[in-house]
């Protein structure tokens, strides 16, 4: 599971790399992945807010998250909805958040489809960390597959679907504690 979660943080956002595919959606989109490695099958949530560039990613059983790269500097949060808590996300992973390794390379492999989507297959590598994206022209990322600090996981888009997403669902829940992250 935590390998899964990795994969999805390191391929949220964009990368910062000559020649890389966009990796911030330009339009609203609601994606639902499942997860294609690891032990027990697990479905992911994410919801794009091109206007806010801000990402939203739920996880049964372990609460939300939303990381605002429209601010400045970026900031987000995770809800942990049992213990109605807030907590301000940890600068190692809002940068996750961001995408895959900053100084990542691309090299461009081919294309396929995607819960019905055209995409563009990139092998990425920073380090030790490396995978493959496949990333529609529009910066939505529909499969990943690939390694952090020595975890694997990977995950793939099972339904795609373009339309505006509410601003509210980007704000922490009213009345939740709020707690400092720890660095």
């Amino acid at each position: 599971m935590r390998g899964l979660l990795l994969a999805a943080l390191l391929c949220a956002g964009p990368a910062l790399a000559q020649q890389a595919p966009l990796t911030l959606p330009t339009r609203d989109v609601a994606i639902t992945y499942r997860g294609t490695g690891g032990g027990d099958a697990v479905t992911i949530v994410m919801a794009w807010s091109a206007a806010r560039q801000a990402v939203r990613m739920e996880m049964p059983g372990m609460g939300w998250s939303v990381a605002n790269h429209g601010a400045t500097p970026p900031s987000g949060f995770i809800v942990m909805e049992e213990a109605r808590r807030v907590m301000d996300m940890p600068a190692q992973v809002l940068n996750r958040q961001i995408g895959a390794p900053r100084d990542a390379r691309f090299v461009r492999e081919g294309s396929d489809r995607v819960a019905g989507q055209a995409c563009t297959i990139w092998r990425y590598q920073s380090g030790g960390d490396e995978g493959r994206v496949c990333m529609t022209a529009d910066g939505v990322m529909l499969r990943s597959q690939g390694s952090f600090a020595g975890q694997s996981g990977g995950m793939e888009a099972t339904q795609v679907t373009y339309a505006p997403q509410d601003p509210s669902r980007f704000e922490p829940p009213a009345g939740y504690q709020r707690m400092p992250s720890r660095r």
